[in-house]
Order: C-alpha cells, then structure tokens, then sequence
C-alpha cells in the first residue's frame, strides 16, 4: 500500500471513529467497530466503487454498530467530557460548552434518523453535498432539500427547549 492510501486510509478511520462516538459509542466500541469495518471492506475491495469506499465504510461501521445495540438491548449516551479536558480554557467557559453540547445533543436524538445523520454529516464530518448524496445514494439536491428541512426541524426543536443561540 502506497503512503497516500495509507494516509487516506487513516483518515477514514479516524471521520468514522469520531462519527460513531457522536452517535453514541464509547471508545472501546467505536475501535472494535472500525476494525471491523476496515477488515470488511479490505475483504470486499474489488466489490467496492472507489469513489464510495469512504460512504461504504461509514454505512458498514454505522450497521455493525446498531447490530451491537440490538443485541445489547441497551444504548449509551456518552457523555461529553471533551470540554473538561482543555486545561487552558476557564471553567466557567468549559461547563458552557459542555451544556451547550449537551443541548445539541438532546435535541439531535430528538430528530428523525435521516435528519440527525444528515446534520452530523453535513456539520460535524463536514461533508461536501456530493459526498452525503454518495453516502445516502439520493441525488444531490434532494440532500439539499433535507438538509434545509433538518436545519428548521433541529431550530425549532431547539427553540421549544427553552435553549439561548
């Protein structure tokens, strides 16, 4: 494998590692997940469209992850501690970010399925419209379409909750 592929290859695994935290992994897991998904898609090479390989791990991380969630029977929210970490920031500064993650966080699960994964997408991997389209496989403007539907629903939502923007 050349440095480039190499180096792609980390970064798709690093997007779908942090993806699957987002949406509720622990560590641990979301590290068995994109082993695993890397393996399945490193046995599936020749079946996969390079133009989709980012989209296809992502689609098999996030199945084998709901797969451990069925058979669980139970779902974690994990908790964003991310805020407390950063020793440079105030306090005051963390915990307000830490509740404004939280507020986010209520109201994305509030969300339909294809909302919240189109914002995260969108907002969180920074996606360009192409890739949610690949990733979704819907054209590009009706990713634009919801999108601007997720956006009002996620606004409202989060205005019905009483938060400050």
């Amino acid at each position: 494998m050349d440095k480039i592929a190499n180096e792609q290859l980390i970064q798709v695994m690093n997007d779908v590692y942090y993806y699957l935290v987002k949406i509720g992994a622990n560590s641990e897991q979301a590290r068995d997940i994109v082993q695993d998904a890397i393996y399945k898609s490193i046995v599936h090479l020749v079946a996969i469209d390079t133009n989709k390989y980012k989209a296809w791990v992502f689609k098999t991380a996030i199945h084998l992850f709901y797969d451990q969630c069925r058979r669980s029977k139970k779902f974690e929210q994990v908790e964003l501690d991310d805020a407390l970490k950063s020793s440079n920031a105030l306090i005051e500064e963390q915990l307000i970010k830490k509740e404004q993650a939280t507020q986010v966080q209520r109201v994305l699960a509030q969300l339909p399925y294809l909302h919240k994964q189109l914002l995260l997408c969108k907002y969180d991997l920074g996606w360009s419209y192409q890739q949610i389209s690949a990733y979704f496989d819907i054209h590009t403007n009706t990713v634009k379409t919801y999108l601007a539907r997720a956006r009002a629903n996620f606004k409202q939502l989060y205005e019905q909750g009483g938060y400050e923007q």
